[in-house]
């Protein structure tokens, strides 16, 4: 009786900083959308033009986390190191990877929102944009990438990948989150995406992740995580 008094206890506890986490999500996406263009202009007064040389490279190599190339690599590695797990550990990586960009594709082509540095480009001054002004709004079948802004699909499919290996695989976790963290960072730094873009991409990712998981755990009981 008091097993199941602590397991209780434990669950309500898991509950409650779930909820006040989405809650803080909630929030700073709120600020985020009113300061989007502020958050902005410090990107340009820190960078005024493209990022180049070194920085350039850095911020290119995140956002490249949770392509293809690096996904296949993630997936091979996988394939050989876990053999035991690796067809369930494969799927649900691409089945987060498709939720996700279901989502977030959707949003894209229905959701019109110039890019950063296309409003630049039109306006050349930021000084006097207003958050509203970025929005574009309901357009199904928006087709110009120059509108595509909300949400980053970068910043989504780094979330998923992230969130599927780091449930499987808990020592890498800490890396797996600095890749993805860096990869929506990258997407802002780059000016091709506001904040509130990179974080509702993350957002995406990581329920992609979360929905894919629960999906195949309800049918396979054994998928757990590896023992530190």
């Amino acid at each position: 009786m008091f097993e199941n008094s602590k397991q209780t206890m434990s669950t309500s506890r898991r509950w409650l900083i779930g909820a006040a986490g989405w809650l803080g999500v909630v929030v700073a996406l709120g600020l985020l959308l009113k300061y989007d263009v502020a958050m902005m202009r410090f990107r340009y007064w820190l960078i005024p033009e493209r990022p180049e040389g070194m920085v350039r490279q850095v911020l290119h190599g995140f956002r490249e986390f949770a392509q293809i190339v690096p996904i296949v690599a993630a997936l091979i590695m996988v394939a050989i190191y876990d053999k035991k797990r690796r067809w369930k550990v494969i799927a649900i990586v691409l089945v987060a990877q498709l939720l996700g960009s279901i989502v977030y594709n959707t949003g894209k082509f229905t959701i019109a929102r110039y890019r950063p540095n296309a409003e630049v480009e039109m306006i050349k001054d930021l000084s006097t944009l207003t958050p509203a002004e970025t929005w574009i709004g309901w357009r199904p079948g928006n087709g110009d990438k120059q509108t595509q802004s909300f949400p980053s699909g970068h910043s989504g499919a780094a979330f998923a990948l992230a969130g599927v290996l780091a449930w499987f695989y808990p020592p890498l976790r800490w890396l797996l989150w600095i890749l993805a963290g860096g990869c929506a960072a990258s997407r802002y730094l780059d000016a091709v995406h506001w904040p509130s873009d990179c974080l509702a991409g993350a957002v995406i990712g990581y329920l992609a992740a979360w929905v894919s998981l629960r999906l195949f755990k309800q049918r396979n009981k054994d998928i757990q995580p590896a023992r530190k």
